[in-house]
């Protein structure tokens, strides 16, 4: 809850952000605090260290199922298994309790097929077994927790220890008498439809321990679109109260899946302390945000980092006092943005000719700018009243890992690459229409092109299969579609097919289309000789190749022999 040193001190910054921005676009007024010297610059003061909480949360949100990052990001953040090992470190400090909130066990990607429902129920299943080790205590609901329908989703809840939390959602009473998850969609449907008869609730509130502090963890889930047979609140808001009516704990901490919009109602509600807010899709986590006099906090998407809250004297009386640097350093990051703009402005009107006297106001506004940004700090741990600091914790490529959960993720990778290679082994591609080319492997082209061949077996490109291998991968659906030619396309490749080894590897056919009438007759009017940015994106994509620029890759491929004189 809110405390009044806070809001002067955010109050004082956005008087000073707003009066240089004002000064920005008017740099000869004539208002007299304009005028005198600029205070000498210091140094940014540095922060006392904080003592050991007496209670900690950890949170993650929308963590959508992703046991590790793909690594082909420049900086791959995440992974199961550094979650696991950092989460360690951090319990290992003080009393901690892990949390989540929104969707946990599936990602968003698609791929139809009883095959493919069957890895994601064994990724989901390894999941939630890592999850029980690192000791979740509970979720909110997501709408991708559906992804198996209702029997799929009460198959993997029994099988967790932790509680799935949504308060005033209701579920088929018969649901786990339905299709077991990996038959066919229809007979799935058809058992939900039967479910329906009776509904029972999901728990709302769930009252634990920790820290010798009583807790209230939440769950409120606005879903989008929820199962058939599967009733959710008109207005979860109300179910939400109606949840914390009786006895509500002293310290309620909400697990909420929506918009920002339900996630400040759900901060004013009477009672509640912290909302860790989920479902707003955004791989940047957010610093806490005051709402209604309690925080909202942020922790990012798909486990790249773990939300921190640290929490003092979390049953004191009073109103929380924010003392997160995290909430300084985003001040002083915007402060640095205006900073860095009023000095473009003064270089600019020095260029013009401006008047000195003018100059010299804004150069003194200048410095005074940099000398409150230099003196920015998080206000101290108060002698009394609850306390909270929140900071992100991102799992970086240089952060440890869990021996362990790395053993679990193998165990994975190798178990759902034998089941795809067995179940799909008989999966072709689309046939070719007559009189359309097909596709013959980037050896076909080598007799010609020697050169570009050459070149590209040493590019990534053309060794973009093999770092599947080595890892298990390349019968995962989730991967082998950017590492072989002509995936899913009409004479081209599947998980399992690829022309006996002729279409594995990012090759010439992915930019140049099917090349076999080309081969028949080399001339340029039978290829397509330019390679337009749409075939690049479906994998140089934000969150498998966050660097991707398509004129600087494009250039990066003409060489000698290919696009280029040899």
């Amino acid at each position: 809850m809110a405390a009044a040193p806070l809001r002067t001190w955010l109050r004082a910054i956005f008087a000073l952000s707003l009066g240089a921005l004002l000064l920005m676009t008017a740099p000869a007024c004539d208002g007299d605090d304009d005028g005198g010297e600029a205070p000498p610059e210091t140094e940014p003061a540095e922060a006392p260290p904080l003592p050991t909480p007496d209670l900690r949360i950890v949170a993650i949100t929308d963590l959508k199922g992703y046991l590790e990052p793909c690594g082909c990001t420049s900086r791959p953040l995440g992974g199961i298994d550094r979650l696991a090992a950092r989460l360690g470190e951090l319990r290992a400090e003080a009393p901690t309790l892990f949390v989540a909130a929104g969707d946990l066990l599936f990602t968003n990607e698609q791929h139809a097929g009883p095959a493919a429902e069957a890895q994601e129920r064994m990724r989901a299943e390894t999941l939630v077994g890592i999850l029980d080790q690192l000791e979740l205590v509970a979720t909110s609901l997501g709408d991708l927790d559906f992804q198996q329908g209702v029997a799929g989703f009460e198959a993997l809840r029994a099988e967790a220890g932790f509680a799935v939390l949504a308060s005033g959602v209701r579920l088929p009473a018969a649901a786990d008498a339905g299709a077991e998850p990996n038959e066919e969609p229809n007979e799935r449907e058809a058992a939900d439809e039967e479910a329906t008869s009776a509904l029972r609730p999901l728990e709302g509130l769930r009252r634990v321990e920790a820290g010798g502090a009583p807790i209230g963890l939440l769950g409120v889930s606005a879903l989008r679109e929820p199962p058939e047979g599967v009733e959710v609140p008109a207005a979860p808001l109300d179910a939400a109260r109606e949840a914390l009516a009786e006895e509500p704990p002293a310290l309620v901490l909400a697990l909420v899946t929506g918009d920002r919009r339900l996630g400040r109602a759900v901060a004013e509600l009477e009672g509640v302390d912290f909302v860790v807010q989920a479902g707003l899709d955004r791989a940047e986590a957010l610093p806490p945000a005051e709402a209604g006099g309690s925080w909202i906090v942020h922790g990012g998407r798909q486990g790249q980092g773990l939300l921190v809250l640290d929490l003092y004297r979390p049953g004191a009386e009073g109103a929380w006092t924010n003392v997160s640097r995290w909430s300084v350093d985003v001040e002083r990051e915007q402060l640095d943005e205006e900073i860095a703009s009023l000095e473009a402005r003064i270089d600019e009107w020095r260029r013009e000719g401006r008047a000195e006297a003018d100059l010299a106001r804004q150069e003194a506004r200048l410095a005074r700018m940099r000398a409150d940004r230099n003196a920015l700090q998080a206000p101290a741990l108060p002698d009394g009243g609850p306390a909270f600091a929140a900071r992100w914790v991102p799992l970086d490529p240089d952060s440890p890992r869990d021996e362990g959960v790395r053993e679990r993720l193998a165990r994975y990778d190798r178990q759902g690459n034998e089941h795809n290679r067995e179940a799909l082994a008989d999966r072709a591609p689309p046939p070719v229409e007559e009189g359309q080319p097909r596709y013959v492997g980037s050896g076909a082209c080598a007799s010609c092109h020697q050169a570009a061949h050459t070149w590209w077996e040493g590019h990534p490109h053309g060794n973009a299969y093999a770092t599947l291998v080595e890892r298990n991968k390349q019968f995962h659906l989730n991967c082998v579609g950017c590492h072989v030619t002509g995936y899913e396309r009409p004479g081209g490749s599947t998980v399992t097919q690829n022309l006996d080894g002729a279409l594995v590897n990012v090759g010439c056919e992915v930019c140049h289309g099917p090349g076999s009438a080309h081969v028949a007759n080399p001339v340029a009017a039978s290829i397509a000789r330019d390679a337009p940015e749409r075939l690049c994106v479906d994998c140089h994509n934000e969150e498998h190749s966050d660097l991707f620029d398509y004129d600087a890759y494009r250039a990066s491929l003409l060489v000698p022999g290919h696009g280029r004189p040899e």
